[in-house]
């Protein structure tokens, strides 16, 4: 899945809940607006494997800031685990 969307919405982390106060779109919603992104795992199901995806939910956070600086709500990219999307 692809997102077109400008880059001041830099990412902060994927979580598998959602984190409290932030406010979630859907892919096909206004993710502009919103404080991060709710999506759900459906693979490619245009290829040849036919590969549906595991189904389960995750959330983009995009980085949020306040009077000008990063707002610490939680974990970074850097502090969370990784999500292996390949079979």
């Amino acid at each position: 899945m692809e997102i077109d969307r400008d880059a001041y919405l830099a990412d902060k982390s994927v979580t598998r809940e959602p984190l409290a106060g932030y406010e979630y779109s859907s892919t096909t919603g206004a993710y502009e607006d919103a404080d991060g992104i709710e999506f759900v795992c459906i693979g490619r199901p245009e290829t040849e494997s036919g590969d549906e995806g595991c189904g389960r939910t995750f959330y983009l956070n995009y980085v949020r800031f306040e009077d000008g600086r990063e707002r610490d709500d939680g974990p970074s990219l850097e502090d969370t685990p990784r999500f292996d999307f390949q079979p």
